[in-house]
């Protein structure tokens, strides 16, 4: 059968074009990595975490609790990829990424009235989940720190395990995140493809009957 190369060449480019999109969007769909590790395997500090999904904020300002742990306030981030997963699946995927910023106690006096407010920050951490990399750390969490005596963040942290470890080992999983500790993480686990802050209830909602009833 004698082909017409002239009609059919549109057609063989038509192909072309279809397969190299079809390449593409298989390369976008791969999970991105938001962490990166050095030739001395020490994990390089996360950069543009707070555009990232915000995770909470925890805080218990010295004059509050002289026993606080971290006496002030704690920003937490968790990548976006990460996110999703989680709020999809109701579990934390290998490739997780928290970043816990340290922020001083600021005013506690403001137009509206007294309370606590976020002052300036001054450190900065990381939890990864990577069981392939850290194989023999609970549930393949590993803890970073970019803290240093010069005034500067480090630009990269080798793991420190130990009391870090030993501290999140107080999780209600045993391990890793402290996850019941913060609101949208909760509102999030398992919930599905959509985003439960869509909904038009919420569980510290006290209904007027409620109220009457007090």
């Amino acid at each position: 059968m004698k082909i017409n190369y002239k009609k059919s060449f549109p057609a063989f480019i038509m192909a072309g074009v279809l397969a190299c999109i079809y390449a593409c969007n298989k390369g976008d769909a791969k999970e991105k990595s938001y962490y990166t590790f050095n030739e001395k395997n020490e994990l390089v500090r996360p950069k543009d975490y707070r555009t990232w999904v915000f995770a909470g904020t925890g805080t218990t300002p010295k004059s509050h609790d002289r026993a606080a742990l971290f006496p002030d306030f704690q920003n937490i981030y968790i990548d976006p990829e990460s996110y999703r997963f989680w709020k999809e699946n109701g579990y934390y995927r290998d490739g997780t990424i928290f970043v816990k910023e340290l922020i001083r106690k600021g005013d506690t006096i403001s137009p509206i009235g007294k309370g606590f407010f976020q002052g300036d920050a001054y450190s900065v951490s990381a939890t990864i989940k990577d069981s392939i990399r850290f194989p023999d750390a609970p549930g393949g969490w590993q803890y970073f720190e970019y803290d240093t005596d010069n005034g500067l963040l480090a630009e990269a942290s080798p793991a420190v395990g130990g009391s870090c470890i030993s501290c999140h080992s107080k999780a209600a999983a045993g391990y890793g995140a402290f996850t019941e500790l913060y609101l949208p993480m909760r509102d999030a686990k398992g919930f599905g493809k959509g985003n439960p802050e869509n909904l038009n209830t919420r569980k510290g909602i006290i209904s007027k009957t409620k109220k009457e009833q007090k």
